[in-house]
């Protein structure tokens, strides 16, 4: 009977344990859903040699391959988070298990005539016999539940291996199309819409302007014919960020340095596409002060968007682009998945400005993106 009640009172702890929060499968959704855009990204890219635009169909398909490669980054994240929880979980409960187990062998190795021999005569054996047959089917649901989590366990790991496959191939892919992309830009014929400033005015004014403030007002000054379009102040506050990536720094907040400037920063992953977040006029490309290389858009007047940072460049001064409009790449390499690391991508940084009437204005009123984190 004491092993009984030890049965029990094991059985009752293991059934107290913590449920892990994250649904089972979890991350196999995302997975899937991942592979799922990967593969329409790679149709979009076997579409794009006869498509009647390569130039957009090209960065539709880089745009859906940085998709697909983020999700599967995530999934994999999911499924090593899940993988953890499941092994600590099981850790945890190692000394309960081994108790149990312990208290099955104890009772299994119990002769029957010990069994039939209770100190408190007929009525006390009855009783452990009922405690017992009670008991059995408490331990197969629990044997139950453990096999649950370990087929968890394979599902998760398989996850793992399947998704770290798709993102090898899916970063062959996404170079494949940034490539064709770099190749068609360069090859197209430039013939300026718009009217551009003077080639050597533009490089006086960045090498005697001392503050990005200082140049842009320059810049404004020239009074140049802007883009003829729909009015960039309609998209107030739908505008998309210029490329995938998540604010790190906001509108007039220091730095580590303490050094405040009236844009944002945006942290994106290494060779990151950057496009027009609206229809504009491509007013300034070329290096500026210490934010390496700059490019102003005017996308109407009294309105310029500056964007500082960006490595390959993809315009010229003088284009009318339309939305969606290929700029260039950010620097660095295209990550894969790094447990160390988890699976934390954004290592390159964009710094966006936007000014009206000469003045900066706050970012957030314009654009569409998550709240800006804190540091």
């Amino acid at each position: 009977m004491r092993a009984a009640i030890r049965l029990i009172a094991v059985l009752t702890c293991l059934g107290a344990s913590p449920v892990m929060a994250q649904a089972p499968g979890d991350a196999v959704a995302r997975a899937d859903d991942a592979v799922g855009q990967l593969d329409r990204a790679r149709a979009l890219l076997e579409a794009a040699p006869t498509a009647p635009d390569r130039v957009a169909a090209l960065t539709e398909a880089v745009r859906g391959f940085e998709a697909g490669l983020a999700a599967i980054r995530e999934s994999t994240r999911a499924a090593v988070i899940r993988e953890t929880a499941i092994l600590d979980g099981l850790a945890a409960e190692q000394a309960r298990l081994a108790e149990l187990l312990g208290v099955l062998q104890t009772i299994s190795r119990t002769p029957d005539p010990v069994l039939l021999i209770h100190p408190e005569g007929p009525l006390g054996l009855a009783r452990a016999g009922m405690m017992v047959s009670e008991v059995t089917p408490a331990v197969a649901a629990e044997a139950e539940r453990l096999n649950a989590r370990l087929t968890e366990l394979e599902d998760v790991r398989a996850v793992q291996s399947q998704a770290e496959d798709r993102l090898e191939q899916g970063l062959t892919d996404i170079q494949t199309a940034r490539a064709q992309l770099a190749a068609v830009v360069a090859e197209r014929v430039r013939l300026p819409d718009g009217p551009a400033a003077d080639p050597v005015l533009l490089g006086v004014l960045s090498a005697s302007s001392t503050s990005l403030r200082e140049f842009a007002d320059s810049l404004a000054a020239l009074e140049l014919p802007t883009v003829e379009g729909p009015a960039f102040e309609v998209a107030k506050g739908r505008l998309p960020l210029p490329l995938s990536g998540l604010p790190l720094r906001g509108f007039d907040e220091p730095d580590l340095a303490g050094v405040v400037r009236p844009g944002w920063v945006i942290a994106a992953s290494g060779q990151a596409l950057v496009t027009t977040p609206s229809a504009a006029t491509v007013r300034y490309v070329g290096t500026l002060l210490d934010y390496g290389n700059v490019i102003v858009l005017e996308p109407q007047a009294e309105y310029l968007l500056i964007l500082a940072g960006i490595e390959n460049l993809y315009v010229q001064a003088g284009e009318v682009v339309p939305e969606g409009a290929p700029l260039g790449l950010m620097g660095g390499t295209t990550p894969a998945f790094d447990r160390t690391e988890g699976g934390q991508t954004r290592k390159e940084t964009l710094y966006m400005e936007l000014r009206h009437n000469g003045e900066p204005v706050d970012p957030a009123e314009w654009f569409v993106t998550d709240a800006i984190p804190s540091e």
